[in-house]
């Protein structure tokens, strides 16, 4: 292959890390390629702000929530590539609107407080009439129930194309 990951890592490590994102070899290589060049800590740890200027990273709409979640404190290439994995372009929107709760889910417990969900709106890219849309159905929701789950968010940002906006974007 001759590819930067395929130097580094067995061919049995990248069959696994390929099941288990879905990733192609060619975006695993291009991933391991900014993976490897990130700065690091004393620690060996690849730095927050370092995981924020790789490209598909930086470009996502909830990347300083997607690397305080997913990727950091990062735990390696395989941690760092599962958690972009949640949004790949071929990711189904449920999976994306469940891994984006996530995001803003404090407690864990899959659920949104109204605080929460506000903060997730004001994150999504939105025009200013589909935000006011969006506020108002949360207002509707809110009225009925304290906490939102994943098919409460789909309902609330109906409407958005979240299918390409909350898909990373490789340069």
């Amino acid at each position: 292959m001759g590819t930067t990951a395929s130097r580094h890592l067995s061919a049995e490590e990248l069959r696994d890390i390929q099941h288990d994102t879905g990733f192609s070899l060619a975006r695993i290589d291009y991933l391991y390629g900014h993976y490897q060049a990130l700065d690091r800590d004393s620690k060996d740890q690849v730095l927050r702000s370092e995981l924020l200027r790789v490209p598909p990273v930086a470009a996502h709409p909830l990347a300083e929530h997607m690397v305080d979640t997913m990727l950091f404190p990062s735990l390696g290439f395989r941690h760092f590539v599962r958690g972009l994995a949640n949004f790949r372009r071929s990711e189904p929107l449920d999976r994306k609107l469940a891994s984006t709760l996530r995001l803003f889910d404090e407690d864990g417990d899959g659920l949104l407080s109204a605080e929460q969900g506000h903060a997730l709106l004001a994150r999504l890219p939105a025009t200013r009439r589909e935000m006011r849309a969006m506020r108002w159905r949360l207002n509707q929701v809110l009225a009925e129930k304290e906490l939102l789950d994943s098919e409460d968010v789909a309902h609330i940002t109906r409407g958005l194309d979240l299918e390409q906006s909350l898909s990373l974007r490789f340069l």
